[in-house]
């Protein structure tokens, strides 16, 4: 980097400046390394729950209240 009084860098130190930093980071950096995946394949997929399965996984009183909610609620809560 140039002189720290002119507090700007070029293109070039900039990316250079973010490389190191990158590099840094992934250092220190957990890194989670997931064994690997096996794709279930369409015709092994089990079949969409029916309503009644559903009802009695969440209780019918709050099945029909969220059936009749017209408010989209987050998927997260």
């Amino acid at each position: 980097m140039k002189k720290e009084e002119e507090g700007r860098m070029t293109i070039e130190e900039s990316e250079e400046y973010g490389r190191a930093i990158n590099a840094r980071n992934a250092a220190v950096e957990r890194n989670q390394v997931y064994e690997e995946e096996e794709i279930i394949p369409a015709d092994q997929l089990p079949p969409p729950l029916s309503e009644e399965e559903i009802k009695k996984r969440v209780g019918e009183a709050n099945y029909n209240y969220m059936k009749d909610d017209k408010v989209m609620n987050s998927i997260n809560s």
